[in-house]
């Protein structure tokens, strides 16, 4: 116990030497496995390198492009004309036409004008040509696109809307320059063809016509792939790779992106994708101003009419009374009596442009616009200018291949009937306030007429008649104002989008990145093996160290035992045997001295007893060898077979008895010293067996002539090593422990249960045993730097060594 006290201070006296304790053993339980870790790395680098060897190589494109801000004053030709009411000002931002811009339907557009869905490929990848060549495998993975210059010219029979939906891929082999052999990947479908001819295949039929000159691309024998993708599926593809992003913060000026198999393609792309954008923004302008121009266009046929017919009355009026103005009046009077009539016959126009737009609202078709045009109230304004653009919104959604049914289809339809009821209810409101506004402008008009004295018959019925007359001319001037401005904005519609940089790809690839992958190949290569053992650690609730005790006990340990290689189950060392078990045991019998009290009497022998917690934790193979080691050092040693339900000293010792210590307890005419048998070749070592086995274990232990047993081996033996039985099963132990001079209690290391050590502290701490200390059995060097000095010495610890390629158990 001393040694014990001496060993730990010098362990635990410097805090930063037991980190670095720790620290290094953390490090070294898993640098015993190390074999797992090149394994699992080595298996990460193969399958990183297949996968590296079946992805092609991918670069980026990019391309700068400004959108147009005529809110903000870009000056182009359409501006000029918002002032007037022509144009609404739009009120879509950049977010919107980023949305625009990475649309589905707009990328499909792309793809489909550029044929991209259908792709050829040659050049065969190395790895996939061993592969499938020699192992049967059938990667038929080609490199190299052919985008620039295709080798095939595809002609097929099937619509085109047929052919954006399907998926396929099959081989051309160039036989010669006229034939050709057609076969699908999974080589179902064969067959032999000349150029040119027309060939059925499971998706239709199709012409194959030579594109290049196959013997100066080296194509003859040589296979082609052909990739047919549906383009719903490439413009998923393409959406994940493009990108589009402001320069900087409330900018117009975009940052296009996009990534793909080929630079040339990934130009075209954006290229086509800033093309197709201004082409459909150019389409709706132009809808937009067109049907504009047929509204204005009616309705200055009918108001031409309208003035055709009062220009007669005029001068049917005139020619009547032989006038030819309809002032002939002077003074004050007459000049209010024009104000109010100028007042007045701007009311009556502003009351006729209401009720023509609520004719037209009245009489349109579903899908028809409502004219902008000559509303003065600006809240109904504003309605017709967000009616007119959801149903812009709508059409270009039917057009996009929507039906009425589509819920966003529906929801336009809905905002847009809301829009028609407000506009409606907004018109009644305008025609009723501007009727008020006439009725009182005529009154004032009748009274300053009232007030002009004697003015003749024939000059009223003139003026009346004039008034109608430039009634109807500046409406009609007005419309052939809007008709002409209309004209000009359908001559100028522009695009929306402004190209600064046109695409331009970058020269090195972006992916795959060999580096980063085989990095992480490496991380998860030391990470696999790493999770899995450190899971292991932490389900795993067994003894495997001395520091696993001595975390949780503060017992002392007086020795470990190694764990015996092969089937070395009854092994018992020997006097010339330098093993790492022998090294032990002759360890331990040194430290025996520690744990025995002082105040045993020199002359008697000391009692040991040899238990454990449970069965098969080798406590018999330590009472032995320790009985061995004890001999070996010229003691005399006795060594007493008290485990009497389950005996194993025979068969270690190599020894068989004909009566034990069941027999001597049963039988009073036997004496201890009849019960003595000599160990072979050893002069020092005496062995008591257990005897017979007895249906009453428990109640022969308590026989008195126990006691002379123990005294009879204390008087004529220095020591006395008692095998018991298991502690925690039987109470046979308990009944001897008061004869024990001290206790080795065996703990079979990867074998017993951490919580078991509650139920050793138990007895520890109520000193149910006497001179209590741990022996951990079972060790493996491998896992411990421990206190084992000598272990490893001899050729028998040599011998059993694995091989750097073995991998067995740790």
């Amino acid at each position: 116990m001393e040694f014990e006290k001496i060993r730990d201070a010098a362990i635990n006296d410097d805090s930063g030497e037991e980190n670095s304790l720790d620290l290094r053993e953390q490090i070294e339980k898993y640098l015993r496995h190390w074999k797992w870790f090149v394994l699992a790395i080595l298996l990460s680098f193969i399958y990183t390198f297949y996968n590296l060897n079946f992805k092609r190589s991918s670069y980026e494109a990019v391309s700068t492009i400004k959108i147009k801000d005529e809110k903000n004053g870009d000056k182009n030709a359409l501006s000029a004309f918002q002032d007037m009411g022509i144009m609404s000002p739009s009120n879509d931002n950049i977010d919107d036409e980023i949305e625009v811009l990475k649309s589905k339907t707009l990328v499909a557009e792309v793809i489909t004008s550029l044929k991209l869905n259908v792709q050829f490929f040659t050049n065969k990848n190395s790895l996939s040509k061993f592969l499938d060549d020699n192992l049967g495998f059938n990667t038929e993975f080609f490199e190299t696109e052919n985008y620039d210059t295709p080798p095939l010219n595809l002609n097929f029979f099937i619509s085109d809307s047929a052919l954006y939906q399907i998926g396929a891929e099959f081989l051309i082999k160039v036989n010669s320059d006229n034939q050709y052999t057609f076969s699908t990947t999974d080589k179902s479908i064969v067959k032999t063809q000349s150029f040119g001819e027309k060939i059925t295949t499971n998706f239709g039929d199709l012409i194959v016509l030579p594109n290049v000159d196959f013997k100066e691309a080296n194509l003859i024998g040589k296979n082609i792939l052909v990739s047919i993708t549906p383009v719903a599926d490439m413009a998923n593809a393409y959406l994940y790779g493009l990108a589009i992003e402001p320069k900087s913060e409330f900018s117009n000026v975009l940052s296009l992106t996009v990534i793909d198999s080929h630079k040339k393609k990934a130009e075209n792309f954006l290229d086509e994708l800033v093309q197709r954008y201004n082409l459909r923004a150019i389409r709706l302008k132009e809808e937009l101003s067109q049907n504009t121009s047929e509204f204005v266009s009616e309705r200055l046929n009918l108001i031409a009419q309208e003035l055709a017919d009062v220009d007669e009355n005029v001068e049917d009026v005139k020619s009547k009374y032989g006038a030819s103005s309809a002032a002939s009046s002077a003074g004050l009077n007459m000049q209010m009596a024009k104000q109010i009539e100028q007042q007045k016959n701007q009311t009556a126009t502003q009351l006729s442009q209401i009720k023509q737009v609520k004719e037209i609202v009245a009489t349109k078709g579903k899908n028809e616009m409502i004219p902008s045009v000559g509303l003065t109230d600006p809240n109904v304004a504003n309605s017709v200018v967000k009616y007119n653009e959801l149903l812009t919104a709508k059409q270009t959604r039917l057009k996009g291949g929507s039906t009425e049914k589509n819920p966003i289809v529906v929801a336009l339809d809905d905002q847009l009937k809301s829009l028609e009821s407000s506009i409606n209810k907004g018109l009644q409101n305008a025609e009723a306030s501007t009727k008020i506004a006439f009725d009182a402008y005529s009154q004032e008009y009748n009274i300053a007429q009232g007030r002009i004295y004697g003015a003749p018959q024939q000059e009223t019925q003139i003026r009346d008649v004039t008034r109608k007359q430039q009634t109807k001319e500046a409406l009609y001037l007005y419309l052939l104002q809007k008709r002409e401005e209309t004209a000009i904005t359908l001559g100028v519609a522009d695009p929306n989008a402004k190209i600064i940089d046109k695409a331009e790809s970058n020269p090195n690839r972006v992916a795959p990145k060999k580096k980063t992958a085989y990095l992480f190949a490496l991380i998860v290569g030391l990470l696999i093996p790493f999770s899995i053992l450190y899971l292991r650690d932490i389900l795993d609730s067994k003894i495997h160290t001395r520091e696993d005790i001595e975390k949780v006990l503060g017992i002392p340990i007086i020795a470990d035992i190694p764990k015996l290689e092969g089937k070395k189950s009854r092994y018992l060392i020997k006097k010339e045997d330098h093993s790492g078990v022998a090294e032990a045991f002759r360890i331990l019998r040194t430290n025996i001295s520690f744990i025995l009290p002082k105040t045993a009497e020199s002359n008697d022998g000391k009692v040991i007893f040899v238990t454990s917690s449970i069965a098969h934790e080798g406590k018999s193979l330590v009472a032995t060898n320790l009985a061995t080691a004890l001999s070996h050092a010229n003691k005399k040693t006795v060594i007493l077979g008290l485990d009497i339900r389950a005996p194993k000293i025979e068969p270690y010792l190599g020894v068989r008895s004909k009566q034990g210590v069941t027999n001597y307890i049963i039988n009073s005419d036997i004496k201890p010293a009849d019960l003595v048998v000599s160990a072979p070749e050893n002069d020092y070592l005496d062995i008591i067996t257990s005897g017979d086995l007895a249906p009453n274990p428990a109640e022969l232990l308590m026989n008195a002539r126990i006691k002379e047993l123990f005294d009879f081996a204390k008087e004529n033996y220095e020591y006395v090593i008692v095998d018991t039985a298991a502690f925690s099963m039987v109470t046979d132990t308990l009944l001897l422990s008061k004869f024990a001079d001290a206790f080795i209690y065996v703990i079979r290391a990867n074998f017993v249960d951490k919580r078991m050590l509650k139920y050793v502290n138990f007895l520890y701490k109520e000193q149910r045993l006497p001179n209590m200390a741990l022996l951990l059995n079972g060790v493996d060097q491998k896992k411990t730097y421990g206190y084992g000095y000598g272990y490893g010495y001899g050729t028998a610890f040599e011998n059993s060594q694995k091989k750097w390629w073995q991998f067995g158990k740790s």
